[in-house]
């Protein structure tokens, strides 16, 4: 960082000023934080603080740092980079994030400050281009822009080290900048960031935990036998090939079940109706026992319900990008869901039914949303045709959350002004326990949480379980975004959404279920 020595007299200057002043939060440190830290913190950060308030910067190091710290007020530079990260697929790294975020941020706050406490530097003693507009009234020790840096930065670490390393300098910088701009002590930065490494270590090591004693309990849901097709027989496949990060997904499928019907999509198809028209064609000669898709959660999801339609059983090939349900259900590769197709290995699996305005229901396997995330997800789409879809996530993330607004909906009939609305199948757990990881595909009830907007810039979390939640607009003309399992749409939504529990709705071939004999 290009740093330029100001003229003596201008630090003699500087140590004049803050003499006359007598500023305390300089020259002395009292409160409490004084009694509980030692003396020699004090000291060593009255020093470096008056080093650096006798150097001059380039004027866009000031600049930017000062615009850094802003960035990071309230999270939301954080909050920014998890939506890229969900927008890219890294969803679980964004949440982990988000979750030690949250953790170290009331940590910091609500105790840290209590504890700790006094006062700030004098900032009105370093150069006007350095000053941030406002000084917090609160505490001093720690810094909680610091402690939400650090637990962001090493919660998505945990699950992304690649992604983690490339947040780190930038948390690095938004806690140097709380020095810089005359925010913070050194040592309250310091404090900030092992508590925020802390938050995220006990996230991770309760997560750990919580996942150990849910994979104890068994199956992800009830073991039921299913027909057993062997090598495949009986069987119609629908592949996407532009699903997941490529290869031919059909072509593995033929070759461990060589008597399959695999057909593909093109990217104009309507995957239900091409599973119909496949279903109708295949059993005028030959004798069709299930139904298979390879592809992303939305094809998963519209193939799921033409089987329920059906009354056929499901066989899932895990060839998208995130493969949600498939993992749940326990099938991690193509050669788990092969292996229960020929033993007949099933499990019994609740689905949420979908209706818009009272129209005709489709299936939903892992969750539905109205809100930021659709919009989200639509504006990456639309601008990874062009970027690709990193870029395209990060471009996404900075569009959509400059011009998003909460919108007014009633849910199960209380109104409320909200950000989103999630409803997820079955449980998903707490940002503690996963983050959002659903251990389970037979809770028999929706995990509904709603981000309430409140009149500042603040965010509220409610949470609840039902068996139905209807969804009304009040604002016919706002499009707040609307997505299920994974495909997102931001058109006006015609009436109410209404989202319904179908417990043991779907029969699904696992290799953790049982096996007629």
């Amino acid at each position: 960082m290009p740093r330029f020595r100001a003229p003596a007299d201008r630090s003699r200057a500087l140590d004049r000023a803050a003499a006359r002043a007598g500023s305390p939060s300089l020259v002395a440190e009292p409160g409490r934080r004084r009694l509980v830290l030692p003396a020699w913190v004090g000291r060593a950060d009255r020093a470096i603080v008056r080093r650096l308030n006798r150097g001059e910067y380039h004027p866009r190091v000031d600049s930017g740092l000062r615009a850094l710290s802003r960035a990071a007020d309230r999270g939301l530079l954080w909050f920014g980079i998890a939506f890229s990260l969900a927008a890219a697929g890294r969803w679980r790294a964004g949440i982990r994030g988000v979750g030690s975020l949250l953790t170290a941020s009331a940590v910091a706050n609500l105790i840290g400050k209590r504890l700790f406490g006094g006062q700030r530097p004098d900032h009105t003693l370093l150069p006007a281009a350095r000053r941030i507009r406002r000084l917090p009234s609160s505490p001093s020790f720690p810094s909680g822009h610091s402690a939400s840096a650090a637990a962001f930065a090493a919660g998505v670490a945990i699950e992304r080290p690649v992604a983690g390393a490339v947040i780190a300098p930038v948390a690095a910088a938004v806690a140097y900048s709380r020095v810089h701009t005359g925010a913070h002590w050194p040592s309250d930065v310091v404090g900030g960031t092992l508590i925020g490494l802390g938050a995220a270590g006990a996230s991770a090591a309760v997560a750990r935990s919580a996942r150990s004693g849910r994979r104890a309990v068994g199956p992800a849901a009830p073991s039921i036998p299913l027909p057993a097709l062997p090598r495949g027989r009986g069987l119609v496949v629908i592949v996407n090939p532009a699903a997941g990060l490529g290869g031919d997904a059909g072509r593995e499928i033929e070759r461990r079940l060589p008597r399959a019907h695999v057909v593909r999509t093109t990217p104009d198809s309507d995957v239900a109706a091409l599973a119909r028209r496949a279903l109708r064609r295949r059993g005028w000669s030959h004798a069709v026992h299930a139904l298979g898709v390879a592809g992303g959660d939305g094809t998963v999801s519209a193939v799921a319900q033409v089987a329920r339609e059906h009354g056929l059983p499901l066989a899932v090939f895990p060839a998208g990008t995130r493969n949600a349900f498939a993992r749940t259900a326990g099938v991690a590769s193509m050669a788990d869901a092969a292996r229960a197709i020929v033993e007949g290995a099933g499990l019994l699996t609740d689905v949420a039914e979908v209706r818009i305005g009272g129209g005709p229901p489709s299936t939903a396997l892992n969750t539905v949303s109205l809100g930021v995330y659709p919009q989200l997800v639509d504006e990456r789409s639309r601008l990874a045709k062009r970027v690709g879809k990193p870029l395209g996530a990060v471009l996404a993330a900075r569009r959509v959350l400059r011009r998003s607004t909460p919108f007014t909906v009633s849910v199960n009939g209380e109104a409320a002004r909200v950000w989103s609305v999630f409803v997820g199948v079955n449980d998903y757990g707490t940002l503690e326990q996963g983050p959002l990881w659903r251990g389970g595909l037979d809770d028999g009830a929706l995990d509904v949480r709603i981000l309430h907007a409140g009149r500042r810039p603040r965010m509220a979390m409610q949470s609840f379980h039902a068996d139905e939640v209807r969804i009304a607009l009040h604002d016919r003309s706002t499009k707040p975004g609307f997505a299920c399992d994974g495909e997102a749409s931001v058109e006006q939504l015609a009436g109410v959404v209404e989202v319904a529990m179908r417990r043991g709705g779907l029969r699904v071939y696992a290799p953790g279920g049982a096996v007629a004999r």
